[in-house]
């Protein structure tokens, strides 16, 4: 019996947790079978305590993921199509709302679903050659795993309609003017960026980030007088954790230790 690859590798890299999607040979366009183990690796990344950051990317050369499979999403009736819906956007939203903070780390298309899966990341770190659209509306649907929620979220809603209802391909350099690419890189030096930026977010505090991550989400789903009450009562739960107090204490430390030095360094008057 021929043994079947993984359809999603899981890499550990340091602090870094690096998941790839692993259906080259179709531009690694998305199956339940994939979705689902989608999941499971973001689930057990979040799980393991020596994980502090999540990337996701697509083997080969072409494509992050060029979306779901047309040709199985074609054979859907109109329930399993909401139902593959609702799939997709449940596996979407572990990243969006993961405790843990996630890169999409995009090395050619963002198509569809693949699209909306670097939305979901609260970085996208993509290589100089990738590009990213909608193209549902070409073929008389839209996006149905978060995708005009997030691009909203993500995009403004201007950007978004120019997304979503023109099916255009846009290039990363056109995505890093619009402002939600975080950083751009050569194809060579893409995981050498996404590395970068792991090693900047492990060095905080693992609370700390997830308490001001939930904020920052809720920031685009709450009127702003519920955004600030909820922003108050992350920052109490924090406020009294080890983490904050160390934290707090250090920086006194530190200016204790700066003002002792500076009044050493001062010459002696009469």
């Amino acid at each position: 019996m021929r043994n079947t690859p993984p359809l999603v590798l899981a890499t550990q890299h340091g602090p870094l947790r690096l998941l790839t999607l692993n259906r080259a040979d179709k531009l690694n366009a998305f199956t339940p079978e994939m979705l689902a183990s989608l999941a499971a690796g973001i689930d057990e990344a979040v799980a393991d305590a020596a994980t502090r950051v999540i990337a996701i990317t697509g083997s080969g050369a072409k494509a992050f993921a060029a979306g779901n499979d047309i040709e199985r999403l074609a054979s859907l009736d109109g329930v399993a199509a909401y139902r593959d819906m609702m799939a997709g956007q449940r596996a979407l939203l572990r990243l969006h709302d993961c405790a843990k903070p996630t890169v999409a780390m995009v090395n050619g298309y963002a198509l569809g679903g693949g699209f909306e899966l670097a939305l979901a990341c609260d970085f996208i770190v993509a290589s100089t050659t990738a590009s990213f659209a909608f193209p549902e509306i070409t073929l008389n649907t839209m996006p149905g795993w978060g995708g005009t929620q997030l691009a909203v979220a993500k995009m403004g809603l201007a950007c978004a309609k120019r997304f979503v209802l023109s099916g255009r391909r846009f290039t990363a350099q056109e995505c890093d003017a619009f402002g939600f690419v975080h950083q751009l890189a050569a194809p060579d030096q893409l995981f050498d960026a996404v590395q970068s930026i792991a090693a900047t977010l492990a060095s905080y505090d693992p609370f700390a980030l997830e308490m001001a991550k939930r904020a920052l989400n809720r920031a685009s789903e709450l009127p702003l007088s519920a955004g600030l009450d909820f922003e108050a009562a992350q920052y109490a739960v924090n406020f009294a954790s080890d983490g904050a107090r160390a934290g707090l204490r250090q920086f006194i430390e530190r200016q204790r230790a700066r003002r002792t030095a500076q009044s050493d360094s001062e010459p002696a008057t009469r």
